[in-house]
């Protein structure tokens, strides 16, 4: 797997509205994408790295203030998830699409950690 970097870490908020505007009137990040129908935003500092904020909904295993998710990019997602697979690595659900932009899949550490692997579409 030839890993492209880490350019995103995201954290599940209850109110994303109230959310970006903590995080661009009182933190000082730029808002760079907020997209209402899939309850997401995108926000970096002068580095570029992105931080995303996600809306807490039903259909999440992640609630606000559990914890932050990694996201680590990679060309090929369904290759990376193969490699997983075959080492062991425990896998949570199945990927998801966003169409046009991303395709994700979460993982578990060994410590029990939740992280994902991300392959941006839009590129």
């Amino acid at each position: 797997m030839i890993v492209e970097g880490i350019k995103l870490t995201w954290i599940v908020v209850k109110d994303i509205e109230a959310a970006i505007k903590f995080y661009t009137e009182t933190v000082g990040l730029t808002l760079h994408q907020h997209n209402s129908e899939y309850g997401w935003a995108e926000l970096s500092g002068p580095d570029g790295s992105r931080l995303g904020l996600a809306q807490e909904s039903s259909e999440m295993d992640v609630k606000a203030g559990m914890n932050a998710v990694t996201a680590i990019t990679v060309k090929n997602i369904e290759t990376a998830r193969d490699f997983f697979l075959e080492q062991g690595v425990e896998l949570v659900g199945d990927i998801i699409e966003v169409p046009g932009h991303v395709k994700m899949q979460t993982f578990h550490d060994k410590d029990g950690n939740m992280l994902q692997i991300v392959q941006k579409l839009d590129v």
